[in-house]
């Protein structure tokens, strides 16, 4: 069995068992904590590049459902796992296979706990990841854009018009979106507010995606225009972005929130809900107020923003992404844009 390294930014190398072609890779290191939605988490664009440390030892025991990726592909650079490579685990052996021909390495048999540990310490940083010989014709998988290139309409008759506005949509939430029988145009992250007024939608989503948000400060004037005009939400990068583009700040965590049972408490009603979450980014209480937001929803671990509301503008942010497994909370978010449409059609909504 070949052997491979990884090596961290500070010079802290870790050794074991590689699998795939004789490559090497870099990128930023995270870790996932599931002990399961592998699938959904793999394929989330918002890991695009990243190099994935999974905490669950037997995490290559899951099956490969193709209905559960969140996009057209594996979007991981490769993974470190502590489960060792077993000859008779069936379900391992095509894990691999899938993974080598997509180029993304494998390395079993890690000290995954003592990475973690110094992950802890440094924050998520960047790492190589190398074969013991590297074969330097074999190519790593290219990494481009998630964004749409155009527009795409799912459910043209549907009654309410929603815009999704696409910086990596996840396939789980336009399935959460046509729940509500919406029609859904789907639109580049370079529109400009001329070109939503053309598809006279009547309310508005920013998508989550990967990166950071400042990436798009060049828009946030539209950005704004936009929110301002029509109901809008928006999930994960989403959130961060409509929050930046009005004047909030934005940090980057030293280890963000990866996991798809996230603890976080509405602070209306002090109710505790679980969430998926996979950001690196958060959105800082400080300077909230000048920009006119409100904190909604709060996680029980560390306290950072999870849900913000504006004061003046029809505008709720959700740092967590709905995917129909949390469905009291993903209830509660549901109702509140359907009310944010109903008030600026002029109905009354009542208690």
């Amino acid at each position: 069995m070949m052997e491979g390294m990884i090596k961290l930014a500070n010079g802290v190398t870790y050794t074991g068992h590689w699998h795939g072609e004789k490559t090497e890779c870099s990128g930023e290191m995270i870790f996932y904590t599931g002990m399961g939605n592998f699938i959904e988490f793999i394929s989330d664009p918002a890991i695009k590049g990243k190099i994935v440390l999974a905490t669950y030892p037997s995490i290559l025991n899951s099956f490969m459902d193709k209905e559960k990726l969140e996009s057209e592909d594996i979007q991981l650079a490769g993974l470190v796992i502590q489960q060792e490579y077993g000859e008779a685990s069936l379900s391992i052996r095509k894990w691999l296979n899938i993974f080598k021909e997509k180029y993304i390495p494998v390395m079993t048999g890690m000290d995954t706990r003592s990475i973690i540990k110094q992950l802890l310490k440094e924050g998520e940083t960047l790492v190589s990841m190398r074969a013991k010989e590297v074969d330097i014709t074999s190519k790593s998988k290219k990494h481009t854009s998630m964004s749409s290139p155009g527009y795409k309409t799912f459910n043209p008759n549907g009654k309410t018009h929603i815009a999704l506005i696409d910086f990596a949509v996840k396939n789980s939430l336009i399935k959460w979106l046509l729940e509500s029988d919406y029609k859904i145009t789907i639109v580049p992250n370079s529109t400009n507010a001329a070109n939503i007024i053309k598809l006279n939608p009547d309310g508005v989503v920013f998508s989550g995606g990967t990166g950071n948000p400042s990436n798009w400060k060049l828009f946030f004037p539209q950005y704004r225009e936009i929110a301002k005009e029509y109901p809008t939400i928006g999930f994960g990068l989403g959130h961060q972005i409509i929050a930046e583009a009005f004047g909030a700040n934005i940090k980057k965590m030293k280890w963000g929130h990866r996991s798809f049972k996230h603890p976080i408490m509405h602070v209306e009603t002090n109710e505790v809900y679980m969430s998926n979450q996979n950001h690196g980014y958060e959105v800082l209480e400080e300077g909230l107020e000048s920009a006119g937001f409100e904190i909604s929803f709060q996680s029980i671990q560390d306290q950072s923003i999870e849900g913000l509301s504006h004061n003046n503008y029809s505008i709720a942010t959700y740092q967590f992404h709905p995917d129909g497994k949390n469905q009291k909370l993903e209830m509660l978010i549901k109702h509140a844009f359907s009310n944010q449409l109903k008030q600026s059609k002029g109905e009354n909504i009542y208690a």
